[in-house]
This record gives C-alpha cells, sequence and structure tokens, in this order.
C-alpha cells in the first residue's frame, strides 16, 4: 500500500479520474488512522474520509451501503440505493450462529414485551428504567453461568468498555491478549495495559512477570473465541498462570455462548471446567443468542460495585426491552434444545473439510468463523466482491483490521445453512478468486468442478 504521508506534508493522496481518492491505492489506516491526520482541521480530514470511501462504494468494497430487506437469515436479500436493484444471497457474513433471530418464540417473546413496555424504557436503570424482563434476565444469565449476579448493557461492546474503564484504577494493570476484541482495546485506552502475543502462554507469563512488581491488581483479558481467528483461548493454562500470579481473569465469551462447550455455555464447558476460574465473564446477546445486548456476570459484589462504577452502564438509558425479552427466551432454548448447536457443529466439520481439502489456509480456526486467508488486500476485496455479485455474501477483512499479511475473506457458518448452501459458498469462493487471479490456485487445491 502507498504510503501518501511520508515525507509529505501536504498529504497529497493518489486520485481517480473523478477526483476521488483511490480506494485500490490506500486503507482505512492511511485515510482514518494515521496519527498525522492529527494536524488537519476536522472539515478536512472528514472530506479526505469522504473522497475514501465514495470511491470504495463505487468499487462496491463497502457493503454496508446496501441494506437488507429481511432478517438476518441464511440468505439474505440486500437492495444497492444506487441501482435499486435487489439480490439475493447466502449469507456467510452473519454472527447470528444459531439462526435465533428468526426463531418463532423469539419473536413471539419480543412481541409481547413490546406490546406490554412499549418502544423504550424512558430512563437508565440506576433511577427508574429496570423492567421486570430486565430482572429476569440476569437472573437467568448468573444461573447459567452459576455466577451471583449479572448486569446486562445495550450492547456487548459498552459491557467490555463499561467493565474495564468501571474497574481499571492508577494501580491497576490490564494483561490483554493482543487480538482481543476492539472493545476491550477501548476499555484499556488511557489505562494501564501490557499486550501479550496471541495465546501464547509463554509470552503471557513473561508479560505477567513484568507487570507482577509494578501494580497492585493484575487482570488478564482474553476473548473466549476469536472473532477474526475463529480460535479458542487457552483457558486451563491462561488459569493455572492466574493462580500462580495471583491474577484476576475476564473472559469475553461473544462468540462463545451458545457455540462451544457440551452445553453450549462457552469456554469453561468446553474445557469441562467450572465457571468459577473466570472471574468477569463478559459476553454479548447479539451473536449466537441472536438479540442485542451485552453482559457481564461474576460475583454480587463485583456486580454492585459496576452498577455505579461503570459510567456506559449507570448514564445510558436502559437497554431495548423486546431485545431482553427476546435474549430471555433464546438463553432458554439454547439451555433445553441442543439440535441446533448440533446442527451448527454438522455443518462447521461439513464446510471444514472442504476448505482443508482445496487448500485454503484458515489459521488455527476451530468454531464457525472461517478467516480464509490471501494476504492480499486487492485479492481479498476483488474477491468478494466478485463473490457478492455471484450470491455469496462474505465480508473482506483488511488492514487495519488484521496485519497486512493476515488480509482474510470472513465466512461464518450457521446452523440452519443448508448443504446447497454450504457447497455454493465454496464453489463461488473458488470461482470468485481463479477469475480474480488464474494462477492463484497450486495444482494441490482442488477447484469444484
Amino acid at each position: 500500500m502507498s504510503n501518501p504521508m511520508s515525507n509529505n506534508p501536504l498529504f497529497s493522496f493518489e486520485r481517480t479520474e473523478n477526483g476521488l481518492i483511490d480506494a485500490r491505492k490506500y486503507t482505512l489506516y492511511e485515510v482514518l488512522l494515521d496519527p498525522r491526520l492529527d494536524t488537519l482541521n476536522l472539515d478536512k480530514r472528514q472530506q479526505l474520509f469522504y473522497d475514501f470511501i465514495s470511491d470504495a462504494n463505487r468499487l462496491k468494497y463497502s457493503a454496508n451501503k446496501k441494506y437488507a430487506q429481511n432478517g438476518a437469515n441464511t440468505e439474505r436479500i440486500l437492495v444497492d440505493p444506487d441501482s435499486n436493484q435487489t439480490s439475493r444471497l447466502v449469507n456467510f457474513a452473519s454472527n447470528n450462529y444459531l439462526n435465533l433471530a428468526t426463531h418463532p418464540q423469539v419473536v413471539a417473546a419480543a412481541m409481547e414485551a413490546l406490546e406490554t413496555f412499549g418502544a423504550g424504557s424512558g430512563s437508565s436503570c440506576i433511577t427508574t428504567g429496570r423492567t421486570r424482563v430486565k430482572s429476569e434476565l440476569e437472573q437467568e444469565i448468573a444461573q447459567t453461568f452459576d455466577y451471583e449476579d449479572a448486569l446486562v448493557y445495550p450492547s456487548g461492546f459498552m459491557a467490555n468498555t463499561g467493565v474495564l474503564q468501571g474497574l481499571l484504577r492508577s494501580n491497576d494493570v490490564a494483561i490483554v491478549d493482543m487480538y482481543a476484541h476492539a472493545s476491550i482495546m477501548d476499555g484499556v485506552e488511557n489505562r494501564n495495559k501490557i499486550l501479550f502475543q496471541h495465546n501464547d502462554m509463554a509470552s503471557l507469563e513473561r508479560t505477567i512477570k513484568r507487570a507482577d512488581s509494578q501494580y497492585a491488581n493484575k487482570i488478564i483479558v482474553v476473548d473466549g473465541v476469536y472473532s477474526m481467528d475463529g480460535d479458542i483461548a487457552n483457558l486451563p493454562e491462561i488459569v493455572g498462570l492466574c493462580k500462580k500470579y495471583r491474577c484476576k481473569l475476564m473472559v469475553d465469551e461473544a462468540h462463545a455462548f451458545g457455540v462451544i462447550g457440551k452445553h453450549g455455555l462457552g469456554i469453561a464447558d468446553h474445557f469441562g471446567m467450572s465457571n468459577d476460574v473466570i472471574d468477569i465473564l463478559v459476553g454479548t446477546l447479539s451473536k449466537a443468542i441472536g438479540s442485542s445486548g451485552g453482559f457481564v456476570s461474576g460475583s454480587k459484589e463485583l456486580i454492585t460495585y459496576l452498577k455505579y462504577a461503570s459510567r456506559p452502564y449507570f448514564f445510558t438509558t436502559a437497554p431495548f426491552i423486546p431485545s431482553m425479552a427476546a435474549a430471555l427466551e433464546a438463553i432458554r432454548i439454547i439451555k433445553s434444545d441442543a439440535s441446533r448447536r448440533q446442527q451448527l457443529w454438522e455443518n462447521i466439520a461439513y464446510f471444514k473439510a472442504k476448505v482443508l481439502t482445496g487448500g485454503f489456509n484458515i489459521g488455527a480456526a476451530q468454531t464457525a468463523i472461517f478467516p480464509i486467508i490471501l494476504g492480499n488486500h486487492h485479492l481479498v476485496m476483488d474477491t468478494t466482491v466478485r463473490m457478492g455479485q455471484n450470491g455469496v455474501l462474505a465480508m473482506g477483512v483488511v488492514y487495519p483490521a488484521v496485519s497486512r499479511k493476515q488480509a482474510r475473506i470472513r465466512m461464518n457458518v450457521t446452523a440452519e445453512m443448508s448443504r446447497e448452501q454450504l457447497d455454493k459458498g465454496y464453489e463461488v469462493l473458488c470461482q470468485s478468486l481463479a477469475q480474480e487471479q488464474p494462477d492463484y490456485f497450486s495444482s494441490t487445491l482442488n477447484l469444484p468442478t
């Protein structure tokens, strides 16, 4: 990628014929995140970014410009507002792993809450915004994970940032896996933090030792399942290091709850461990649960403290009540019916066998998230566009979301996908790659006929 600002105080970007910043030559980093942009006034920064994203839209790189006409199903009906054309695509871009977002019982629970409580709570939970639905949902979450109490936030992002900002003081440090979710990274912004190499226990121990004599309190922060790579944190060894060095452990179960474990209850369930090895368990209600919102669960002392210390909780209107009712019903379905999770894992095994037989690099993926690692920004984005043109919705993930060498197409599998849909996803992936770069496939790759 070009660097428009090296030795160039005028920030001159290469432009297309129509005067836009060429989105094939730059990434979001150069036009949005580079610290050297700080010297520009707000209007200039916004104009530069607008010129870049307009060209990205022209190239069809920005899938989010389209809007959906249906729910988060295995097929998504999208409308392009520029052409007003409608397309139906197999949906490999959803985190709705168990397809509970449109489950009749989940929808009915949301509708009943809407009719009973209306569209909004009207105030924060600290004042008069708390409802019976929120109370029951928090009790259900605490009981599900065998904790004393829980707290529900309007989003998973707010849960992570709110918990970390509420807990960390000047004599504390967060020791964070470098691949942890952006909400965790935002939560430790302007706090004492040290990153360790992803899922590397030797790196974690070195980092703990470095912090041991400097800080009174150490909190290890990891994801249960990592959202870009689909791999699982090494909980047994992490717990061992926490005990050895007297650290607290916080785990974000966003992509784990409902997916991994004998009972679908996340990473401790996956490893056959009790949840008391995790001091602070955070999760979302928007992935396998199929609704929206986030939560933290732990001791009654922790939850009571966070109600007042967590500013995103204290100063926010209570979560959308129908979403909480939907989440409550979805959690009960997960606990009472294992069939969706079993179907999900059958689909995971089926799709994983195809991409591995095809020779694709999926890193250490173990779950429903498949990173098709191509290591080429243009190839990722152009192939993703072509896949969309051929009926498959997947997301290109490039720098700075991942390193330049780790650019990938992210394909997520869900429970209700048919074999035909999984086959189509794989075949369109292969065909689109071959069309974009005919020499990409070596003789070891088995292209579909």
